[in-house]
C-alpha cells in the first residue's frame, strides 16, 4: 500500500465556513490569476476584516509532525490547484492501492467539473475513487466542513482529530495552496510552510 498525505492550505484558515461565503470570493481552480487577484482585491476593499484571518493552531502542530517524516524531497509535491495531484496519484502503479489521507476544509468529493479536463481541485477524490476503487480515504476535516455530496454524507472515514496523523506512514506528501480560497495576505506562511517541508 502506499500512503500519500495530501493537504490543502484551505484547511488552515482561522475562519468559519459561514464567514468563508460572506468574505471570500467565489472562484475556482478554474479563474484565471488575474482575474482572481482583482476578486481578492475587491473582497479586501469590502471587507477590510479579511486582512486579520490568521492560521489556526494546527498549522504549527502539522509543521512540527513533518519535522519527524523521512520523505525524500523528491517525493514532496507543490501546487497551486488541487487538481495537480493527479500527478502524483499517476506515479504510482495501478495495481498498488493507494491510501490517502486528505487534509482539507472541503472534501472534494463533488461531481461538477468544468471545460475539458475532468479533474478539478473540488472532483479529484472523486475521480480517484471511480479509477481506483480500492483507494484507502481519510479526510481530515474541519468541525463546520460541509460533510455532504449528492449520496449523502461523505462516504469514506472522516475525522477532526488531526493528531490521527500520527499513526500513519506516507510515501508522498501534496500540498496546494488554493489560491481561491486562501487570502493573499497568508501566501508568507503558506511559503514558510513549504520551505519548513524543504
Amino acid at each position: 500500500m502506499t500512503g500519500i498525505l495530501s493537504i490543502d492550505f484551505d484547511y488552515f484558515i482561522d475562519i468559519t465556513a459561514m464567514d468563508r461565503d460572506r468574505l471570500f470570493p467565489a472562484g475556482s481552480d478554474e479563474v484565471p490569476q488575474e482575474q482572481l487577484v482583482f476578486m481578492w482585491n475587491d473582497s479586501y476593499n469590502k471587507y477590510p476584516e479579511i486582512k486579520d484571518i490568521d492560521v489556526i493552531d494546527e498549522y504549527y502542530y502539522l509543521k512540527k509532525l513533518l519535522e519527524e517524516y523521512d520523505i525524500k524531497k523528491e517525493h514532496i509535491f507543490i501546487a497551486d490547484t488541487h487538481k495537480d495531484i493527479k500527478d502524483v496519484i499517476d506515479l504510482v502503479p495501478m495495481n498498488e492501492v493507494l491510501k490517502v489521507v486528505n487534509i482539507d476544509f472541503h472534501h472534494d468529493y463533488y461531481h461538477y467539473f468544468m471545460g475539458g479536463d475532468i479533474y478539478n481541485c473540488g472532483n479529484w477524490l472523486r475521480r480517484l475513487v471511480e479509477d481506483r476503487p480500492e483507494t484507502k480515504v481519510k479526510w481530515i476535516r474541519r468541525e463546520d466542513s460541509q460533510i455532504s455530496s449528492l449520496e449523502g454524507d461523505f462516504p469514506f472515514e472522516n475525522t477532526t482529530n488531526i493528531k490521527v496523523l500520527e499513526l500513519d506512514k506516507f510515501e508522498y506528501i501534496f500540498i496546494c495552496k488554493s489560491p481561491e480560497w486562501t487570502p493573499p495576505h497568508l501566501d508568507i506562511k503558506f511559503n514558510e510552510f513549504i520551505d519548513f517541508i524543504l
